[in-house]
């Protein structure tokens, strides 16, 4: 008699070859699976970030407003500029208010200007209220991806003020009472905010110069 043989029980080769083949195809749908989860984590924050961006600059933009007073300055040539100047790309004005915890020579009034360039709002001020000749600005980027914005003063009569000062006489009722921001930002559409303004600063501005 014969010795019975025993039959292997191991894997065969196209078996090895199967079971690699789905393990490969799992560790992909995995590892793709990763990075969307990476990828969404990162818009998150990124979103996250530009909600907080946004908020602030329209904080901030707020406060300026609410502490504008009648105070016009001088810039670095001597030239009289009105406490509230609205241009197409610009609005700048004198506010109160401006905190001094280090307690510098200076006044706690300051001149600030919100301009838009290069798909940026960006706020402006200068250390002295006057400015001399050599005075140097300083700027903060607020919000970045900025697009279409436009400044527009509001008064009681419904009259709507492009530019200010203007060319022509003002009446009471048509002098601004709130400032109106509207623009378009990256990832979230279209921002619009209606600011009011102290009540009375302008028309003091509007007295002072009709008694000049």
């Amino acid at each position: 008699m014969f010795p019975r043989r025993h039959r292997s029980t191991g894997f065969t080769l196209f078996e090895v070859l199967i079971a690699v083949s789905i393990f490969a195809v799992i560790g992909v749908i995995a590892m793709t699976n990763l990075i969307q989860v990476g990828r969404s984590g990162e818009r998150i924050e990124q979103a996250d970030r530009q909600l907080s961006e946004l908020q602030f600059a329209l904080a901030r933009m707020g406060k300026d407003l609410l502490q504008l007073i009648p105070r016009s300055v001088r810039d670095q040539y001597g030239d009289t500029q009105p406490a509230l100047q609205l241009e197409a790309s610009r609005l700048a004005f004198t506010r109160a208010g401006w905190s001094n915890l280090l307690q510098q020579p200076r006044s706690s009034l300051q001149r600030v200007e919100y301009r838009y360039e290069d798909e940026r709002l960006v706020r402006r001020f200068w250390p002295l209220l006057d400015q001399g000749y050599q005075e140097r600005h300083v700027d903060q980027t607020l919000l970045e991806g900025v697009d279409n914005l436009q400044w527009r003063l509001l008064s009681r009569s419904k009259k709507i003020h492009e530019r200010w000062p203007t060319e022509e006489p003002v009446a009471e009722d048509q002098v601004p009472v709130a400032v109106e921001l509207s623009f378009e930002l990256a990832g979230f559409g279209r921002i619009e905010r209606i600011y009011e303004l102290p009540q009375g600063a302008l028309g003091e501005v509007e007295k002072d110069d009709r008694e000049r």
